[in-house]
């Protein structure tokens, strides 16, 4: 299985973890991520100056993959939103070519509609990896109760992610844990937001909304959170200290990428799975 890794702007700064332990847990098996060096940012920062030049920004990554026969798989979920999104509107024919014409003058080449964009979570997530997992665990997570963070853009819009999930009930990652042998538990805020993109706007809001969850998974006995977004780490475990001030509590939540606790489970080492740069340490 071939697919153009897109990394976006956020992880090779914030998210090394993340890619340590994707590159290594795809690897395990069998997904070949090839680097394409021509990507550059998905367009998301821009949406909201500029909805031309987003798509534009998107249009140009989506041609970079089309012209190796590649399609996309992200890590982030903002990015694989932004670019599935993307997809969705080039099927106006009018704005596709509005988006052509502007790419003949880069000399990028031009949309034609034929690669798909998937989340990485969502490829580790078919039964025939899970039943790998399942038959693999060499190390028991089966006292682990843990928190899932889907985020904001992990299925939604829905359009753009193909219906494929519920976006009020997601299982992609659940499956995951529950390959692994740990426990799911349920909290009430499981939907709202990480608050990071409140930050620019009013960080008391965005402090809030990350403690209220953080507190919110602690008070139900979750050992740690799990996230399939850096954007969503950041907000849940750089700014932890910070977040659980807004809200009066004191915490120490590990919060694990889903790449991090497959590799855990099928006992895969530390050093692949980037956990020295966990800000929060935990010992299972």
């Amino acid at each position: 299985m071939d697919y153009a890794l897109y990394l976006g702007c956020a992880i090779p700064i914030k998210a090394l973890k993340y890619e340590l332990s994707a590159r290594n847990i795809a690897a395990r098996f069998g997904i070949n991520l090839i680097d394409l060096k021509c990507f550059t940012c998905c367009g998301f920062p821009v949406k909201s100056m500029d909805n031309l030049a987003a798509l534009y920004l998107s249009a140009r990554n989506l041609v970079i993959a089309e012209s190796q026969g590649l399609d996309i798989v992200g890590l982030c979920s903002g990015c694989v939103a932004t670019l599935s999104e993307a997809i969705i509107m080039l099927e106006d024919i009018n704005l596709r070519k509005e988006i052509n014409g502007l790419l003949k003058k880069e000399g990028i080449g031009q949309y034609k509609g034929i690669l798909k964009v998937r989340h990485l979570a969502k490829i580790l997530s078919k039964d025939t990896i899970l039943e790998q997992i399942s038959n693999n665990i060499s190390f028991d997570l089966t006292n682990k109760c843990l928190a899932i963070h889907y985020g904001c853009h992990y299925l939604k819009p829905s359009e753009a992610h193909g219906k494929l999930e519920d976006v009020n009930r997601p299982t992609s990652i659940s499956k995951i844990v529950k390959a692994i042998g740990a426990k799911e538990i349920d909290y009430d805020l499981k939907s709202q937001c990480c608050g990071l993109t409140m930050m620019s706007a009013d960080e008391s809001i965005a402090y809030q909304l990350a403690g209220s969850k953080l507190k919110d998974i602690a008070e139900k006995g979750a050992d740690a959170l799990i996230v399939a977004c850096p954007s969503c780490c950041v907000a849940f475990e750089n700014n932890q200290k910070i977040a659980c001030k807004a809200v009066d509590t004191t915490l120490s939540m590990p919060v694990l990428y889903y790449t991090q606790l497959m590799g855990l489970a099928i006992g895969m080492s530390d050093k692949e799975l980037g956990f020295e740069f966990n800000r929060v340490a935990f010992k299972w």
